[in-house]
């Protein structure tokens, strides 16, 4: 599954309350996120399912690609 920059960027931003971050965070959200959703099959267009390791936040992934993280109670509205 790929994974967006704004993705890796709101996994920093939200998940783990950063709001500034070098290049070699990027990269390490990047791989966890490739980790974690590596061995998720998505059926369908547009999906919301929990992030793995971090249960109170939701992935959404379009078209096989994670395009961002949020909290779970924002997917009700979405």
């Amino acid at each position: 599954m790929k994974i967006t920059r704004h993705a890796a960027e709101r996994f920093l931003q939200r998940v783990m309350g950063k709001n500034s971050f070098t290049k070699k965070d990027m990269y390490r959200a990047y791989k966890f996120l490739e980790a974690e959703t590596r061995d998720i099959v998505i059926h369908g267009y547009k999906v919301f399912f929990p992030l793995p390791s971090f249960g109170r936040y939701s992935v959404l992934v379009i078209d096989d690609e994670v395009v961002t993280v949020m909290p779970k109670r924002w997917t009700k509205h979405v």
